[in-house]
């Protein structure tokens, strides 16, 4: 397993630690790289994992500016499905049942825990989070633009036209 127990990264994440976790960040499960990992209110262990391979700089968020209310910054379970419309949203379906856009929130959760995905992804022979590309999440800012995060060498997030191309990774959730 690669990365390291929750309960050591904890802290640094400004998480509490969960007790009885069985999985680490930076593990290979469900088909991707666990990134995010945390006991819910209903005390059993969830998390984020992020697919294995990407579409890189060919898809746009929606080939018109139409709003579509995707505007949950924390939820790319609920946005994914309102993207009408949407190449973006097309290439994830291809990924399988389960897996979505993530929100812009959720691509900053894979931001900060990048370290632990790019070993695991190096490790696997699978493709990288790329330093220079734009990564569309799901998050929708008005009729004419969506949220992307800016590369993950610099980190942020931004709101552009939704008809620009950008880079998609599909997550899940388990």
């Amino acid at each position: 397993v690669v990365g390291r127990p929750y309960g050591l990264f904890a802290r640094w994440a400004g998480n509490a630690t969960p007790s009885g976790c069985t999985h680490c960040l930076g593990e290979a499960y469900l088909g991707g790289i666990i990134f995010e990992l945390y006991k819910g209110s209903d005390g059993l262990e969830h998390g984020l994992i992020v697919a294995l391979t990407e579409q890189v700089t060919t898809k746009k968020w929606q080939n018109t500016g139409v709003l579509v209310n995707a505007n949950r910054t924390e939820d790319g379970v609920y946005n994914t499905p309102l993207m009408t419309d949407s190449p973006a949203a097309t290439y994830i379906a291809t990924l399988g049942t389960g897996w979505y856009l993530p929100s812009i929130d959720e691509l900053g959760k894979l931001y900060y825990n990048r370290y632990y995905v790019q070993k695991a992804l190096r490790a696997g022979g699978n493709t990288l989070l790329s330093s220079t590309a734009n990564y569309w999440s799901s998050t929708e800012c008005n009729a004419s633009n969506a949220y992307y995060f800016v590369p993950f060498g610099i980190g942020y997030a931004y709101a552009n036209s939704k008809t620009t191309t950008g880079t998609v990774r599909g997550v899940r959730a388990f």
